[in-house]
């Protein structure tokens, strides 16, 4: 199994609360997109799409990625991460 891949947007209060939750995380790596898609680069937009977040992102954010699950929300992630085993 790999890391799982939080996605997030810049000036995003829930992004930066989850992004709190996070920091003593060892197996959740952090991308942060630009908050106004026109300003995506076409590698971050390559990388939302592989990942199949890129429609998610448009409507919600943050969104966590593991192995091609993904858990939409704040309050989804938090919960994500209180059922998870590390601390």
């Amino acid at each position: 199994m790999g890391k799982a891949i939080l996605f997030s947007l810049e000036h995003c209060p829930k992004c930066d609360q989850t992004k709190v939750l996070l920091a003593s995380r060892t197996d959740v790596d952090i991308i942060t997109f630009p908050h106004d898609l026109n300003a995506w680069t076409q590698d971050d937009l390559n990388v939302a799409t592989v990942h199949q977040v890129l429609d998610d992102l448009k409507i919600t954010a943050p969104v966590l990625w593991k192995d091609g699950e993904k858990t939409v929300g704040y309050l989804r992630i938090r919960k994500w991460l209180q059922n998870t085993n590390q601390s």
